[in-house]
Order: C-alpha cells, then sequence, then structure tokens
C-alpha cells in the first residue's frame, strides 16, 4: 500500500529515530539517526521500518541495538498501524449475483452460495489460475476459517505479507533445511545441475544438492545476456560448491553438452576430490533418440 506523505508523517516508528533533515528533492526522504545504535542513514519511513524491525532487502543494515522486548513492541506498534491504514483506505466491493445475499462481507451467517461467490470472485479478480484451488495451503486456510470463529478477524495486509510474515516463513524454511545440512558434513552430497527456460524465456541454470537425508534447492541463474562458456560455467559451479562447503562435495552431476565436459577439467583441477558424473537420464535420452531417428532410405 502507497501512503501519502501526511499519513507517512504519523507512522509510529519515527518516534524511535531523530530527523536530522529533509533531503531537497523528491520521495519524502531524509536524513535520520537510530535513537538505539546512533547511526545516520537517508530515506523515506520503510528503510526506518526495515532498520528497526530488521527486515531484509531494503538498502539498510538492521540495528544491532534494538533488543527482543522493544523489537516486539515496535512490530505491534507497526500492525496497529497498517491495519488502520488499510481501514481507512477499504476498497469499495461489489455487489454478489442475485442468488447471493446483498451484503460482500463475510459473517457467521453469510451461506455457502455466497461464500463461494466470494471466493470465485477472489480467482477472477486477482487473476489467479483455477488450479490454485487444490493448493493443500489454501483448502487448510478455508477449513481452518470454517472450523473457528473467526467474526471480525482481518487478514494480514500488504505490507505486513511482504516484509515480516515473509521474514518469518523464511526463518521457518531455514530451520526446517538445517536438518538435511546437517548430514552434509557426515554423509556428504552431490551437487546436480541443469538449464532450462522458463515460461518468460529466460535461460536459467538450476543448482541442487541432493544426499541420503533427500534434495535441496541452493539457486537459480538467470543467464540471459550472459555468454554461456566454460569460464562462465565453471565460475557458478565453482561458488555453489564453495556455498556448501568444498569438503562436503563428493561429485558433480550434468548432462553431457561440450560445455560441461570443458568445465568439468576447470572443476577437478580446484578440487581434485570431487568427481563427474554424467546424468543416467540424459544419457539414455540421447541414446534413444539415436535409436527411434528415421534411417535414411536409399
Amino acid at each position: 500500500m502507497k501512503r501519502c506523505r501526511c499519513t507517512e508523517s504519523v507512522a509510529p516508528l519515527w518516534k524511535y529515530v531523530t530527523k536530522l533533515k529533509k533531503a531537497a528533492v523528491g520521495g519524502g526522504n531524509v536524513t535520520f539517526r537510530c535513537n538505539y545504535c546512533e547511526k545516520t542513514f537517508k530515506g523515506s519511513y520503510s528503510r526506518v521500518k526495515a532498520h528497526l524491525l530488521k527486515l531484509s532487502n531494503y538498502g539498510i543494515q538492521p540495528c544491532g541495538k534494538v533488543g527482543d522486548e522493544y523489537l516486539n513492541e515496535m512490530q505491534k506498534l507497526e500492525d496497529a498501524y497498517e491495519e488502520s491504514s488499510r481501514r481507512l483506505k477499504k476498497p469499495k466491493l461489489g455487489s454478489l449475483p442475485s442468488d447471493s445475499p446483498s451484503s460482500p462481507h463475510l459473517g457467521p451467517t453469510l451461506s455457502s452460495t455466497a461464500t463461494n461467490s466470494l471466493i470465485a470472485r477472489i480467482f477472477y479478480y486477482a487473476g489467479l489460475p483455477f488450479h490454485f484451488a487444490k493448493n493443500p495451503y489454501w483448502i487448510e486456510m478455508i477449513k481452518f476459517a470454517s472450523n473457528n470463529n473467526l467474526a471480525g478477524y482481518i487478514p494480514p495486509g500488504y505490507n505486513k505479507l511482504r516484509t515480516t510474515l515473509l521474514h518469518k516463513e523464511k526463518v521457518h524454511i531455514e530451520k526446517l533445511l538445517k536438518s538435511i545440512k546437517d548430514t552434509w558434513k557426515e554423509r556428504y552430497l552431490s551437487i546436480v545441475s541443469d538449464g532450462w527456460t522458463d515460461p518468460q524465456k529466460r535461460p536459467l541454470i538450476n543448482f541442487m544438492a541432493t544426499s541420503k537425508k533427500g534434495p535441496l534447492f541452493i539457486k537459480s541463474i538467470n543467464g540471459t545476456k550472459e555468454y554461456k562458456d566454460k569460464h562462465f560455467i565453471s565460475d557458478l559451479f565453482l561458488k555453489v560448491i564453495g556455498e556448501v562447503g568444498h569438503t562436503h562435495v563428493v561429485q558433480v552431476i550434468t548432462d553431457n553438452a561440450s560445455v560441461m565436459k570443458a568445465t568439468r577439467s576447470i572443476v577437478e583441477a580446484e578440487y581434485p576430490h570431487i568427481f563427474w558424473s554424467p546424468c543416467v537420464v540424459h544419457t539414455l535420452n540421447l541414446a534413444l533418440k539415436n535409436i527411434c531417428a528415421p534411417k535414411n532410405s536409399l
């Protein structure tokens, strides 16, 4: 949600910093000093919030002096502020189909027909693919809402979804993956990589780590505008191996493309203990293509 200058000026976390001076032009940016770490920064309220609430990807370092007690207090203030802003900017909703109650708001007496109409409208309005209805988390959310009295509940808004809730989910996922990563020191792992083209026609190179504990996605590299020679590819592999720890890697598995064969020599020169394995599925695919290819008749 984009806030106007007047609304942003009364945002609650401003009181935890000291405004030093306003920028000469543009964006409502100010120079401010954190009242906790006493470091000086420049930016809008979003950077103040990111600094104090320790949010990433905002181009500002988190405050190292804000403890959990103050962090929880600030988060409650920010949540209340965002909720208040949402109520002020509540959108006007259209009426439901004629066989549904006229009120567009969910309530304890809302019929299943009206509920279905509201759910369908979410899909149509947001352009959600219909197979999203099969999403297990969506189904669990609907079941939870129907089995619990959530009268008066307001779902999280735009800013909370992309900041604090996203950060919490990331931390949660990292905890789940830690059980896999902790086994790499004893059971070791293989790096698996392949390239593909996504629906936007971008050439992507994926990297995964696989071990007895299970596979784990590492990263995906966008190769658009890159010359994908042995130097570019080997640099990617060396970085990935360095990220997971070269002492934990026993092999690399790729297809049999010529650039991969050239990359192999570079990586093995750096890490002689890591051996290269061709993908069995890719090898069989090439063999079957050759066998099934039509023969030229004389």
